[in-house]
Formats: structure tokens, C-alpha cells, sequence
């Protein structure tokens, strides 16, 4: 029958395309952080290198000599800032690019099985079967029509993509070009910064002025000026992320330099450790995979100021996109937390993200840990000073409640749409640092959370002194742990017994009111363990199943236990000491 029956003709192959769109995307990152180092010549050359009260003959030919660096600088400034744009868009048209390929593969896959069990029904068929088949052969000629059409269209977008950027960087191959198309050109982030909200301008206030500049303005602004953004409450988190990676990526070329001709002081050594643990934990984050989509985790690095706190940094990064997730969590950690911390802390931040995503598929979630306070952890014995001793007092606490409270409320507007559902995780010190924010400043979180609390803030009674919902207060107790032991229960309260020193009350215990929940070690001891106080996290954990269901607002699934109860006659107790405490599935690997 093969000459009554037209078959339709196979479709061409598609051609390949290596891509590496991740890689490209870092490319265009390096190129922004050159553009910063190449902008504070520019700055450096139009400020600190004027000697405004030298005069004369030699001050005139100085000033006229450094010039046209500074033109030069300032120009090569907003030409490798305009290649890294076109770079990053570059990377996300490959990416497009790509999952077209994939499609088109897979359509001529369907189409060449169709075409093959076309010639096996004609190879069978009789005249009569001619029309029926036919049909079904003009159907599929008419597919492998479109295909053909589709992959003329990919293959065209990809040579005009490959010829734009050539031109791109054709444009601006050596000075005298970067001189006439960028030389006295203005610096569209100069008229942009100059109308920044001064420092004491509310987080709403700072977010209405980045949402009133266009989109050239602001990439203008996290290429020049990226420290003014980075940390700044009201900058939406894509923006503090593209801000911060350009500020990281050029500490670690800048001190990366200076250590390679061995001219770093101790204090940029500091600095330049900070950056690296950084990056580190963002490696660690990005290391992750999705268990629901089975992709690589996103990271936003949203706080990034590695000279913080007389050295010790302030860092926070997120597992997910902090902007557009509905389940939101803020950790909170505690004594010993610095800058060189946040890869551990990123371990923790990646366990809560994974485990969440467990829960509710459905739901995007974003998982940050926020070292962003002064935590007690320097040791004079290491020549690191006394801070340390900080954790006895409630002061550290006290100016990092503020300080969370701040963040928390530029996160909240500096999204757009629906609000987050947002959990504030207080861990260990960071307890109280959280539970300070809370009752100082009243911070707006749909769940609030204590787990290895060693006290919330001498203020904070109960459960109504934190001004969230009492059905949404949570405290997490390993009996095992005894730095949740710490807090003040029934009468016995530190600040009396220690002359001032003490955290504020046990939230896990009956008269503070939070509903409690299982958080036992599955590997505990049978005695009191310093090292059951960082197990809270650990996949498996009671804690960390506990923790998913409240982040993702899954409260029915919460495992409750029964609160550490104070009898006048016999002191603390805790009903949890001899429950069988039972491994969770928490979903470590996909």
C-alpha cells in the first residue's frame, strides 16, 4: 500500500547547543564587581586623591595629571557594568534557548514514534484501511510542518543571540572605544543615589524610593554603589542579593590580591576570612536540591558587611527566593555566632529549606539565617576580647531584638503582593535576642518560635508579653540539653541569685503559656549534654519535623509535648526525660 499512502517526511534533528547559563551568569557577576573596582577609582581619584590645600604650579599639574584617570576609570565603570548586563541576559536567553531545545527534541521524538507506527499500519493495511490512514499521515505531515517551523525560529534566535553578544563586546574592545561611547557620560546612579532616603527613613520610605527609580537606574545603582543597597531594610531581595554579590565578589578579588603579595593586615585578613565563609555557605546552599522539583536551591545573599561588629560580620543568606515564597522562615542563632559561622548556619538554613518543601510541595519557602546582631562569642583567652561574657546579660539581646526588628519589617515591605507567612526561629541566644524583638518592638510574624532557650527577655512574662498570637508562641526543649535548662522557672529567677545576670523565663515551661513541642534527640544521652543543645536541625530530629509543619502552617501535624512543670517541692521537671523520643522523617536526599 505504500504507494496509495503519502508518508509524512521524518523531521530534522535538532542541532546541538552546550550552554552553561549558571556559569555565565557568575561571568557577568565577575564583571560587576570589576565594574565596582574600576568605579572606586573613578571616586577615589574625584575625592580622596584631590589634595584640596596644596596649591601651586605642582598641585595644578598633579590635579590635571590624575584627570583623565579618573574620566577613564569612570568610563570603563559604565562599560563593563553595560557588557555585564547584556551578559546576564545573555545567560538568561541561553537558558530559554535551551529548554526550547528540549522541547523540540522531545516533539521530534513523538513525531519520528508516529511516523514509524505509520509505516507499520500501512505495511498491514488494506484499500479500504488507504483513507483512514492517510489522514493520519496528513495530521502528522502537518505536525512535523510546525516543528520545522519552530526549529527554523530556535535556530534563528540562536545565531541573532550569538551575533548580539559579539557585538557587545565588539563595542567596547579597547580604550579609545570605551572613550567615545562612555567618556563625560553621566552616571545614571548619581541623580538616583543623590535622592536616597536619608538613614533614619522608615523601611516603607526606602522601598517607595527603589520602586520610583526604572530598572537602568537601579542596576546602575548595584553596580556603583552596592554597600548603599546591600544592607539597606526596604530593598527587595533581588536587589540586596545582585547588590551583595557584587560587594563579595570584589572583597574576595581585592583581598585575594593583597594576600598573594602577602600585604594583608590582620584586620583585612579578618575581613577577607568573612567573604570567603560567605561564600562558602552560599556554595553550601546552592549545593542543595529541591526535593520536590529536583533542581538546585537558590540562594539571595540579603545581609553582607564583613567588617560588622568590630570585625566579627554580619551575614544572612537564604535557601529560596525570600520575595515571592509564601512560607517564610527567619533563624535566629545564638552564642559563638560570627561571620565565619555562616557556612554551619547555612547547613541549618538548607535543612530547614528541604524539610519544609517536604510538607507542602505546593508552597514556594524561603529559609534565611540572619547573623545580622553582635552575638556573644569572642574569647579573651584567644586575644579575640570579652564579648563573650555578653551571654550572661540581656544588653547583646537587647540591641539585636532592634536590629531584627528592623529587618523584619523592610522584608515585610519590601514585597510585593500577597504577604508571607512568616515564623522568626530563635535559637539558643538568639532566643532571647528574638524574644527581645518580639516584646520591644513588636514584630510581625504569623509564628514565633524558641528552641534551646536559655531565657526570652527579663520582660517577657508570658506568652501575651510577645505580641504575636498565644497560639502561635512554640518552645522547643531537648530534656537533655542544658542550656535550655538556663531560664527562669517558678520562683527561682537568675537575675535575683546571679546580681543581674540571667536570661528571662523557660518558655517551655507551663506558666510562660507556649505550646510546646517534641524536640528530643533520637542519639541522646541518659544525662545532661552541651552537645544535644545543636541538634535541633539535624535531619531526622523531632525538632526539625516540628519545625517544617509550623514554617509551612501545617500546625495539625505538630507533635505537642507536655511543658516543663515547677512543683514548690521538688523543683523543675520534665515530663519529656523518659518518653521515647522516635525518628522523623524529615527527607535528608530526595
Amino acid at each position: 500500500m505504500t504507494g496509495v499512502v503519502t508518508l509524512p517526511p521524518l523531521p530534522r534533528e535538532v542541532p546541538d547547543l552546550e550552554a552553561d547559563p549558571a556559569g555565565i551568569r557568575e561571568y557577568a557577576a565577575d564583571l560587576l564587581a570589576a565594574s565596582a573596582q574600576v568605579d572606586d577609582l573613578g571616586s577615589f581619584v574625584a575625592g580622596d586623591a584631590r589634595i584640596t590645600t596644596w596649591t601651586g604650579l605642582g598641585a595644578t599639574a598633579y590635579h590635571d595629571g590624575i584627570r583623565p584617570t579618573g574620566r577613564l576609570a569612570d568610563a570603563m565603570s559604565l562599560a563593563l557594568r553595560t557588557v555585564a548586563r547584556r551578559v546576564d541576559q545573555h545567560a538568561a536567553t541561553l537558558q530559554s534557548l535551551l529548554d526550547r531545545r528540549g522541547r523540540l527534541v522531545d516533539e521530534r521524538a513523538q513525531l519520528v514514534a508516529t511516523i514509524d507506527a505509520l509505516r507499520d499500519r500501512v505495511a498491514a493495511a488494506t484499500v479500504d484501511d488507504a483513507p483512514a490512514i492517510q489522514a493520519a499521515c496528513d495530521d502528522c505531515a502537518s505536525r512535523v510542518a510546525t516543528y520545522e517551523t519552530d526549529l527554523d525560529r530556535w535556530i534563528t534566535d540562536l545565531m541573532a543571540e550569538e551575533e548580539a553578544i559579539q557585538e557587545a563586546f565588539a563595542r567596547v574592545l579597547t580604550l579609545d572605544q570605551v572613550e567615545r561611547r562612555y567618556g563625560g557620560a553621566d552616571d545614571p546612579a548619581d541623580a538616583a543615589l543623590h535622592a536616597m532616603p536619608g538613614p533614619d527613613a522608615s523601611s516603607r520610605e526606602v522601598n517607595r524610593w527603589w520602586d520610583s527609580l526604572d530598572h537602568q537606574q537601579q542596576l546602575a545603582i548595584i553596580a556603583a554603589s552596592p554597600e548603599s543597597i546591600g544592607n539597606r531594610d526596604g530593598i527587595p531581595p533581588w536587589a540586596r542579593d545582585a547588590a551583595n554579590t557584587v560587594s563579595l565578589e570584589r572583597d574576595l578579588a581585592d583581598w585575594g590580591h593583597l594576600e598573594d603579595q602577602g600585604l594583608l593586615t590582620d584586620d583585612e585578613r579578618q575581613w577577607l576570612d568573612n567573604a570567603r565563609a560567605a561564600q562558602q555557605a552560599r556554595e553550601t546552599i546552592e549545593g542543595g536540591i529541591d526535593p520536590q522539583t529536583l533542581d538546585q536551591v537558590s540562594s539571595q545573599l540579603y545581609v553582607y558587611d564583613p567588617t560588622a561588629f568590630d570585625g566579627d560580620g554580619a551575614v544572612a543568606i537564604a535557601a529560596g527566593d525570600l520575595a515571592t515564597a509564601r512560607d517564610v522562615a527567619v533563624t535566629v542563632p545564638g552564642f559563638g555566632t560570627d561571620g565565619q559561622s555562616a557556612p554551619y548556619q547555612a547547613d541549618r538554613a538548607l535543612d530547614l529549606y528541604e524539610a519544609t518543601r517536604s510538607v507542602d510541595g505546593t508552597a514556594g519557602v524561603a529559609s534565611m539565617f540572619w547573623i545580622g546582631y553582635d552575638a556573644p562569642d569572642n574569647l579573651p583567652w584567644e586575644g579575640e576580647g570579652w564579648d563573650a561574657a555578653g551571654v550572661l546579660s540581656e544588653d547583646m539581646a537587647t540591641a539585636g531584638g532592634d536590629r531584627l526588628a528592623d529587618m523584619i519589617d523592610g522584608l515585610r515591605d519590601s514585597r510585593d503582593g500577597d504577604p508571607a507567612h512568616l515564623t522568626a526561629i530563635g535559637h539558643s541566644y538568639g532566643s532571647t535576642t528574638t524574644g527581645h524583638a518580639a516584646h520591644d518592638e513588636g514584630i510581625p510574624v504569623d509564628d514565633l518560635v524558641f528552641v534551646g532557650s536559655p531565657g526570652v527577655g527579663g520582660d517577657t512574662d508570658d506568652v501575651g508579653d510577645t505580641g504575636v498570637d498565644p497560639g502561635h508562641v512554640w518552645a522547643g526543649a531537648n530534656s537533655r540539653d542544658p542550656i535550655a535548662d538556663l531560664g527562669n522557672h517558678g520562683w527561682v529567677h537568675l537575675e535575683s541569685v546571679l546580681g543581674g545576670a540571667g536570661l528571662g523565663d523557660d518558655p517551655a515551661e507551663d506558666d510562660f503559656g507556649a505550646i510546646r513541642f517534641e524536640a528530643e534527640s533520637t542519639t541522646r544521652p541518659d544525662h545532661l549534654d552541651f552537645g544535644e543543645h545543636s541538634k535541633y536541625f539535624d535531619h531526622g530530629s523531632e525538632s526539625l519535623y516540628n519545625l517544617s509543619q509550623i514554617v509551612s502552617g501545617n500546625y495539625d501535624a505538630v507533635l505537642t509535648a507536655d511543658p516543663v512543670t515547677d512543683p514548690w517541692y521538688a523543683g523543675p521537671q520534665d515530663p519529656e526525660w523518659d518518653r521515647d523520643p522516635t525518628e522523623r522523617d524529615t527527607l535528608d536526599e530526595p
